[in-house]
């Protein structure tokens, strides 16, 4: 067996045994790698870490049990499910903000600090012009997305929530 092939099968082990879950379960795993690393014939060394990864694997790592509120539970992945006409009612899709603070990124992006305290980013390059003390329409796009606009117009400029 060449020293490469040695070593390419070192390092997949290590990485394997060497994951958190395991170290803190066996906390000499390390010191029985380095046994192994020494042993100078070919079988002996695959012998070697074929226990180790025996033994590795019947340790199981078990999750993490957390207490959880009704609402997280509930709340888990609900936007996958498909909402019914009184949420949808509900729902804001847009809100009107007056700008209180302005600046540029060294991109030219806006950075904008309303009234409320919220900090917004531009994420594309469109141009718009804003100034403080203007009131501008916040609206829900496609998946995540977020426009900002000024009222009473159609131009706008896609933002993402800093703060």
């Amino acid at each position: 067996m060449t020293r490469s092939i040695k070593l390419t099968y070192f390092t997949v082990i290590t990485s394997l045994l060497l994951s958190p879950t395991v170290l803190a379960k066996e906390e000499n795993l390390s010191d029985r790698i380095q046994d192994c690393v020494k042993i100078s014939q070919d079988t002996a060394i695959l012998t070697c870490f074929d226990q180790l990864t025996i033994k590795s694997s019947t340790i199981s790592a078990e999750p993490e049990v957390t207490d959880l509120t009704a609402e997280q539970v509930d709340s888990f992945s609900k936007g996958q499910v498909k909402k019914t006409s009184e949420e949808l009612a509900n729902e804001i899709n847009s809100i009107t903000l007056t700008i209180s603070k302005l600046s540029k990124t060294p991109y030219g992006q806006w950075k904008i600090t309303f009234e409320n305290g919220q900090k917004w980013q531009q994420k594309d390059s469109y141009k718009l012009s804003l100034k403080t003390g203007q009131r501008v329409v916040l609206t829900k796009g496609a998946i995540t997305s977020v426009f900002l606009q000024k009222e009473n117009t159609k131009k706008r400029i896609k933002v993402k929530r800093l703060k």
